[in-house]
């Protein structure tokens, strides 16, 4: 079977139905799997060893480059196409797309459902990757989550001898974002001194560090060298982010803030996971130093005390 799975962004969102695809390869044999993902994105699908070609999406770059990913699209025979995205442009793929099975999201948006022939149940869950699942039963593949994403060829880029912490300080709203991840590199490396701190993210800060087991990699690193540094580190603290969705699927331990979004629709996957602890409130400001750097100590108990 050849399907096309239409998940353009965003990274966690792509994340998430790289899980899905997983379980999909898993339960059916000689499946092979396409992927609409835009083009900054790509890499991370390419990585997962799961799909076999990319079809990419480029975004705002005029009308005439989405004609030729459609005819892209159309030039290939698929079996089944799943949209996952359920918007007016995925909708607008899943029409094109040469399929006897067109199959989309029970909550789609912007008109997208007129181009499908099927939709999805809906999950008695909130969470975004429960929506996902429901895709499974489609297949004949009971909806439970049983694969994580091993991202095989993705090595640690840095080498560190050291064990280290990631701290991932962004997201994609300001009010999404915790204001004291300074604070908890700087007691963190004050308290575990043979641990590594590392900050990573896409855009550099410029904060300055008394600690010299603190490294400072914002801005300076590629999406596949955080796939390799998430791999092999010791905890993932991130906002409500993607690096919390890709430390989740690679079963690394996780310290997830959120604030204002809500954690049970967004949370690293599984909730009731005990390598992940999430601590949410209204506004992040009120979440303090001491409650994060309280969770991290809980979160990698097996390795701090040695450090």
């Amino acid at each position: 079977m050849h399907i096309l799975v239409i998940k353009p962004s965003s990274l966690g969102d792509i994340v998430h139905g790289l899980q899905v695809a997983a379980i999909m390869k898993k339960h059916m044999s000689g499946l092979q799997i396409d992927w609409v993902a835009r083009d900054c994105f790509a890499d991370i699908v390419a990585a997962s060893g799961i799909v076999e070609h990319t079809h990419l999406f480029h975004r705002a770059t005029g009308i005439s480059t989405f004609f030729k990913l459609l005819k892209a699209i159309r030039s290939r025979r698929y079996d089944a196409v799943l949209d996952m995205q359920g918007l007016a442009r995925s909708g607008l793929m899943t029409c094109a797309a040469k399929a006897a099975r067109k199959i989309g999201r029970c909550d789609s948006r912007e008109l997208s459902r007129i181009f499908y022939g099927e939709r999805i149940g809906k999950s008695d869950s909130p969470h975004a990757l429960d929506t996902l699942l429901q895709f499974l039963p489609k297949f004949g593949i009971m909806p439970s989550f049983e694969y994580a994403l091993n991202f095989g060829t993705i090595e640690n880029l840095c080498n560190f001898a050291e064990q280290y912490v990631l701290l991932f300080p962004e997201s994609r709203r300001v009010e999404k974002q915790w204001p004291f991840f300074r604070e908890l590199a700087e007691e963190l490396a004050a308290a575990y001194p043979k641990l590594k701190i590392v900050l990573l993210g896409q855009n550099s800060i410029g904060w300055k560090f008394t600690r010299g087991n603190i490294l400072d990699l914002m801005g300076k690193t590629s999406l596949l060298d955080t796939l390799g540094l998430i791999k092999h580190c010791a905890l993932v603290v991130a906002n409500d982010s993607a690096p919390i969705h890709i430390g989740a699927a690679m079963q690394k331990r996780i310290v997830a803030l959120f604030g204002p979004t809500d954690f049970r629709k967004y949370g690293p996957y599984p909730l009731n996971c005990t390598r992940h602890s999430v601590l949410s409130r209204r506004a992040l400001k009120e979440l303090s130093v001491k409650n994060v750097f309280d969770a991290c100590t809980i979160q990698s108990d097996n390795f701090l005390h040695s450090c």
